[in-house]
């Protein structure tokens, strides 16, 4: 049998202040209030790790502490409020077995001295590391962002990455901020050459800069220094069209070309829709099946340049160009003018482009080549030669109209107003058409329709010689 015998050992007591010096507590009682004590090079080498992390306050710097974490770390800390805002800052000064009392007590004496004045250290901190990053951003960086964060058409997106490249090529790897006022002066004269083209990336380059302004990537915008200056280009507005004494030239070509079959009958319906309709060539092009409405005989373009869908009722004319292309096109393709694919029709796309065949009915009519949108020049002629006013025309083109009368109280948008102006165009294009007929000249209102498309009969009305400038001229006397 054994016999255990307990044996206690009581530990000797230690003094508070002695406690006070080693950091000890004891376990049972509850946490005192932290004092500032003086720190000391032999306090902070004996601090004690407990469960949870601790500061202790110094007493000779109001703000420093020194941080004990339970892995026996010890950092110099420096807490402090904002003087203008009262807002709590906290900055790690340092390991404090690298960093020396002395030099932890100058640290925190700085950093809560700028918290007094009213300086937020972590506001200039975060501002001079966006400064940082910022010096980064170059040319290039800043339009693709530009490009990402806002919402601009393909179209759009597909200009500036070709414009900014092309043209801005000695700003495109330098940061923004170190494009100058007079860098951009020098480089906008220096192309004086090409003044349309540049004038034009100049805008794309200006409206990147100026979102960077924005985003306080820069505080100005230096591109504005071409404008201050008064050094930007005179660039005359566009003004080619089929000129008036021109009309028939170019419509009877139109129609001698489609009835021998030497241009795409694709092509020609297309081209007829633009003098028609007025539509931008990107507008036109897109038309499908699906935005043809046959209760009011009207279609509707969306996505339009100015973001506002656009109805165009239809007329004999156009409707018997969709009539035509529904009856030839592809059933599986959705557009109204599909591309050609080898030498078949696509199934698939639109049409892209119809500057070539504009080539050949400008060559057959003698008269000097267009473009798409000078046939939407030409449309607007057609209808201030017919006396139709500023708002219905504004109406036909798409235009936004400012004025609240224009806008809330005029019909110039019924499409029934739309639909009539539209038809005085056809009738004016049919009127505008000269065939021969034993031998002389006559005017025919339906030859287009009864020769390309075989929907109205022929009626001779009027005889009719060579339409030139000076004709019109001599039937205004």
């Amino acid at each position: 049998m054994f016999l255990c015998t307990l044996v206690t050992y009581r530990l000797p007591k230690i003094s508070t202040s002695v406690k006070t010096q080693l950091n000890v507590i004891n376990i049972t009682s509850k946490r005192q209030v932290d004092k500032p004590i003086k720190l000391t090079a032999k306090l902070i080498a004996s601090a004690l790790p407990r469960t949870n992390r601790y500061d202790i306050k110094d007493a000779t710097v109001s703000g420093l502490r020194l941080r004990i974490s339970p892995t026996r770390r010890r950092v110099f800390v420096a807490l402090g409020k904002v003087k203008a805002t009262n807002q709590v800052r906290v900055l790690t000064l340092g390991d404090a077995n690298l960093l020396t009392l002395d030099r932890a007590r100058q640290l925190a004496t700085d950093f809560l001295t700028k918290l007094h004045l009213g300086i937020d250290v972590r506001k200039v901190a975060a501002e001079q590391e966006l400064v940082d990053s910022n010096k980064k951003i170059t040319l290039h960086d800043a339009m693709e962002q530009y490009l990402s964060d806002r919402q601009l058409k393909p179209s759009t997106v597909k200009d500036y990455r070709y414009e900014i490249p092309l043209y801005c090529k000695a700003f495109l790897t330098l940061p923004v901020q170190e494009i100058t006022e007079d860098s951009v002066c020098k480089w906008y004269l220096s192309n004086s050459h090409r003044s349309t083209s540049i004038d034009k990336a100049f805008r794309s380059l200006r409206a990147i800069l100026q979102y960077q302004v924005g985003l306080h990537t820069i505080t100005f915008n230096p591109a504005h220094a071409v404008t201050i200056r008064k050094l930007r280009y005179k660039i005359k507005p566009r003004t080619r069209r089929v000129e008036s004494h021109n009309i028939t030239k170019f419509v009877d070509s139109w129609l001698k070309l489609m009835v021998e079959g030497a241009i795409n009958p694709i092509q020609g319906d297309f081209i007829l829709m633009l003098l028609m309709s007025g539509l931008r060539l990107s507008e036109c092009r897109k038309l499908k099946w699906s935005n043809i409405c046959y209760e009011l005989y009207a279609i509707t373009v969306y996505d339009t340049k100015n973001g506002s869908d656009h109805t165009i009722p239809l007329t004999p004319l156009i409707f018997d160009v969709f009539q035509r292309r529904k009856n030839d096109n592809p059933k599986e393709n959705p557009f109204i003018f599909p591309a050609m694919q080898g030498k078949g029709i696509s199934e698939t796309k639109h049409i892209n482009d119809c500057r070539k065949t504009l080539d050949k009915i400008s060559t057959t009519a003698n008269i000097d080549c267009v473009r798409p949108h000078d046939i939407r020049r030409t449309f607007t002629s057609i209808l201030d030669e017919l006396n139709i006013s500023e708002s219905n025309i504004k109406a036909l083109l798409n235009h936004n109209d400012g004025t609240v009368t224009r806008k809330h109280y005029l019909q110039s948008t019924n499409i029934e107003t739309k639909r009539s102006n539209l038809w005085e165009v056809g009738k004016f294009l049919e009127s505008s058409v000269t065939v021969k007929r034993n031998g002389s000249t006559w005017e025919s209102l339906g030859t287009l329709r009864h020769y390309v498309y075989g929907t109205a009969d022929i009626e001779y009305v009027i005889e009719k010689d060579k339409v030139t400038a000076k004709g019109i001229l001599e039937s205004m006397r």
